[in-house]
């Protein structure tokens, strides 16, 4: 996060950043308005810097789920998505693009002030409002990426391999 301030013009030191684990990144030196978020996984991180209120999440597909699939979508609220991710051509991938949602719309809510109760107290169906956030979605092998923020006209700067596409009225496709 230090270095992506940094390239930013923005001072902000390792040393004085949030203890990991107390919710949203914040540091003394980024200015009012910017929003900080970071994900990481199995040794990848992605870190990001917004004015705007966002929520991003990073992960990687377990073989070990699999077999533990149907157990794992039952967890999730909406009964819509649950049918989606079984029926889905890749189930494990639909698993992943809806948990990663949920939880890039956990932190999204967090970041505007609105921390939800726990993490499944989101629902995906938001993003399907005309008004709800926008999401982007990066998915390559066993890695899925999920952003959600509040303006449908987010500029998002990053690597070609790495750039999350809008998603579509369709949002677990």
């Amino acid at each position: 996060m230090s270095e992506l301030a940094a390239e930013r013009g923005l001072d902000c030191p390792v040393s004085g950043w949030s203890p990991r684990g107390t919710g949203p990144p914040r540091h003394p030196g980024l200015p009012d308005g910017l929003h900080a978020g970071l994900s990481h996984r199995h040794g990848r991180v992605v870190a990001a810097l917004a004015d705007c209120p966002f929520g991003l999440d990073l992960e990687h597909a377990l073989p070990r789920h699999r077999r533990h699939l149907a157990e794992r979508a039952d967890l999730l609220p909406e009964p819509w998505v649950r049918r989606r991710i079984l029926a889905a051509e890749t189930p494990l991938a639909a698993f992943y693009r809806a948990w990663t949602l949920h939880e890039a719309l956990f932190k999204f809510e967090t970041l505007r002030g609105r921390p939800p109760t726990a993490l499944l107290a989101t629902r995906l169906g938001t993003l399907r409002e005309p008004h709800g956030p926008a999401a982007w979605r990066w998915q390559q092998g066993d890695w899925t990426l999920s952003l959600c923020a509040e303006t449908p006209t987010l500029r998002i700067i990053a690597p070609a391999s790495l750039t999350p596409m809008p998603l579509t009225t369709d949002i677990l496709a």
